[in-house]
């Protein structure tokens, strides 16, 4: 079951724009300090999303279906 969004607010630091991510959803992708993080623009139906990622692309949904039919799964 997913959790609800967090919502995440666009502060101040240095003059530019900047996002706190909270501890709970950099535990829930097991990042820590110094970590690579990934913003990513996707689209789900119409909708224009902002993805965090631990890769720097998120595989598409076909591409693993066609890779779990070609390995026999």
């Amino acid at each position: 079951m997913r959790k609800p969004p967090t919502k995440i607010f666009i502060e101040e630091w240095d003059g530019d724009g900047a996002i706190r991510i909270p501890d709970e959803a950099l535990q829930g992708l097991e990042l820590d300090v110094g970590d690579s993080l990934y913003l990513i623009e996707e689209f789900v139906g119409n909708t224009r999303c902002l993805v965090l990622s631990k890769t720097p692309q998120i595989a598409d949904r076909i591409d693993e279906l066609t890779g779990a039919l070609n390995s026999g799964k």
